[in-house]
């Protein structure tokens, strides 16, 4: 078991997120081999479905299914700080969190 967590990155990723950056990068096959290159040197971490879903109906409409995934692995581990886009929402959701402006809150 050791050996298995020294080789777990210290980057988080879950599959929501991936799925948003695709939409983002419109699928363009340059785009798709350099995010492959950064996911795989990630750890991919889904939250339960149903964690997910309850997580965003206490946030009611702000909160959508990655960010909350983001914010539930953020509770999860210890010491774990969000990168995101989205400044504004996570300026809410009480998880510690760096975005473009290059602020960190905590």
């Amino acid at each position: 078991m050791e050996k298995m967590l020294s080789r777990v990155s210290p980057f988080i990723v879950n599959s929501a997120a991936i799925a948003e950056a695709t939409h983002i990068l419109q699928n363009g096959p340059r785009a798709l081999e350099f995010l492959e290159k950064i996911v795989e040197r990630m750890h991919v971490e889904d939250p339960a479905p149903v964690a997910v879903l309850a997580e965003m109906r206490k946030w009611e409409r702000r909160m959508d299914y990655a960010d909350a995934c983001a914010v539930l692995l953020a509770r999860r581990h210890k010491g774990a700080v969000v990168l995101t886009t989205d400044h504004r929402d996570f300026s809410v959701y009480r998880v510690p969190f760096v975005s473009p402006k290059g602020e960190f809150h905590g």
